[in-house]
């Protein structure tokens, strides 16, 4: 419930992080049957880099894989976002 509050709060303070949040769901979707799907990048969800950031303090998304050269996101709870995302 908690991402699901934080989801629709950051959405009615920062409405441009909805296309990245729908981006987000999508990419996990597509590759749900993929067992060595790391997480997606900000190229991903045509986000700054800097702006995934918001996610994560927010407990939107979380690290899920990292390298000197990438970062790896996933969704704390795609489920939630999903509600947050018809909700708004």
């Amino acid at each position: 419930m908690q991402d699901f509050n934080n989801t629709v709060q950051l959405l009615s303070q920062k409405p441009e992080y909805l296309k990245t949040l729908q981006l987000a769901v999508q990419k996990e979707e597509e590759n749900l049957s993929n067992k060595q799907y790391l997480g997606w990048q900000w190229f991903d969800v045509e986000t700054h880099p800097a702006k995934i950031v918001r996610l994560v303090t927010s407990s939107i998304a979380k690290v899920n894989f990292k390298t000197n050269s990438s970062t790896c996101y996933i969704l704390k709870n795609r489920e939630s976002v999903k509600r947050a995302i018809k909700r708004s």
